[in-house]
């Protein structure tokens, strides 16, 4: 397959590995749009997806997309759709901060939804300062004017209060690192900036989901998830947006990271092939990387399948064990 995905959708409908036959043969096998979805699922071994219905607004509908792909799927609440609509229903910042944390909290004792997500890093950066209400009530009728509004002190205020949400209910906090679309703060946007935040002691014990593991900055959250027992990452946007590049993040990523703190993730929204090509991106980029470290003696081939399992799924059901 390499880095070519008509290569590889080429071999998948038996056509031309060229874009006219690819998407010629495409759209004539996804005329019945489920079944066709269905097998790609099926195909790639997807049997269950950790969902952000909060891009694009309006919400899509869990239910028809568990239907449409044959998955089954996991919710994560995205906050920032939850602190614009409130900030136009709430007439002051008292309001708004009640009704703020009893949307978290309602929403992390719903079954199916295993944790938070924040996309700060698009909105005010990653270098989160300490909690402070009076300053975020200060900037919250900026925020209420103008929901693309900086308003950093507000904006690291309710993250702050996602954490302990997460951390009272032991789900996970999923946080938007490393570059995105053209909005992300780049200069901010490494997880190296959230180090300050990790470490603070009455985030001990929270769970934190360094969401496309930092791209392009990976080694710092590698690294970060080495020495914080309860950071995770995992590798999508780079997977399967990188193309020929995920072999290399592959290898790059474990000269840090623990073995049991990565995880599969692929970033795939509005159309179901995003899904298929990168898990098989993925899988062949992983197994030669694996492969090499055998070659070299690094390790036999019962232990890299057992790796190869840890980030495929294991890992994932071993943070997530409870809420699944």
């Amino acid at each position: 397959m390499g880095a070519n995905p008509h290569t590889a959708f080429g071999k998948k409908f038996s056509c031309e590995p060229t874009l006219e036959s690819v998407v010629k043969e495409r759209n004539i096998r996804a005329i019945d749009f489920r079944i066709y979805t269905r097998d790609l699922f099926s195909d790639a071994k997807l049997s269950g997806v950790i969902a952000d219905f909060g891009y694009p607004q309006p919400l899509l509908s869990k239910e028809d997309y568990a239907d449409l792909c044959g998955a089954r799927i996991w919710e994560i609440h995205r906050i920032e759709p939850v602190m614009v609509q409130l900030s136009q229903d709430c007439q002051n910042f008292a309001e708004f901060r009640e009704k703020y944390r009893a949307n978290l909290a309602g929403a992390l004792k719903q079954d199916g939804i295993v944790g938070l997500k924040s996309i700060i890093a698009y909105r005010s950066g990653l270098e989160i300062a300490p909690k402070d209400e009076k300053l975020a009530a200060d900037e919250y009728e900026k925020f209420k004017e103008n929901s693309y509004a900086k308003a950093k002190k507000l904006r690291d205020y309710c993250l702050h209060v996602a954490m302990e949400e997460c951390t009272k209910s032991d789900k996970v906090m999923h946080i938007h690192t490393g570059i995105g679309d053209g909005e992300v703060v780049l200069q901010k946007a490494s997880p190296s900036f959230l180090i300050d935040m990790l470490r603070d002691e009455k985030y001990e014990n929270t769970k934190v989901h360094l969401v496309h593991g930092g791209y392009p900055w990976i080694e710092e959250a590698a690294f970060i998830v080495s020495i914080l027992p309860n950071v995770y990452m995992d590798l999508s946007l780079q997977n399967p947006f990188s193309g020929h590049g995920v072999k290399r993040i592959l290898s790059q990523v474990f000269e840090f990271a623990p073995f049991d703190k990565v995880m599969y993730g692929s970033d795939a929204f509005t159309v179901p092939e995003m899904n298929w090509i990168g898990v098989h991106l993925f899988k062949e980029c992983f197994e030669d990387v694996l492969n090499s470290w055998i070659d070299s003696d690094y390790m036999d081939s019962e232990t890299a399948q057992a790796i190869g399992e840890m980030v495929l799924y294991r890992n994932f059901e071993n943070v997530y064990r409870k809420h699944l």
